[in-house]
């Protein structure tokens, strides 16, 4: 099978890029910057798996854990 665009969308983003936060993502991030750190899997005892990701907003000095959903709304930013 295809993959999805999605799939492919998620598996060019690199760790390290600037990003901005775009899109109907919540008004708290829409217009950010946020260096993209990669995958932040979280395991649990029963063997279930959550995937997310990790960034570090432009001016804060703690990473953030991000849903996969919200990659969507992130658009590299170049120079």
């Amino acid at each position: 099978p295809i993959p999805s665009l999605v799939i492919i969308w998620r598996l060019s983003m690199k760790v390290g890029d600037l990003y901005r936060f775009e899109g109907t993502v919540s008004m708290r991030l829409y217009g950010r910057l946020a260096v993209y750190l990669g995958e932040a899997f979280i395991h649990f005892d029963d063997g279930s798996t959550i995937e997310n990701h990790q960034v570090l907003m432009v001016g804060e000095a703690t990473p953030r854990t991000i849903d996969r959903g919200v990659l969507k709304w992130m658009n590299r930013v170049t120079a």
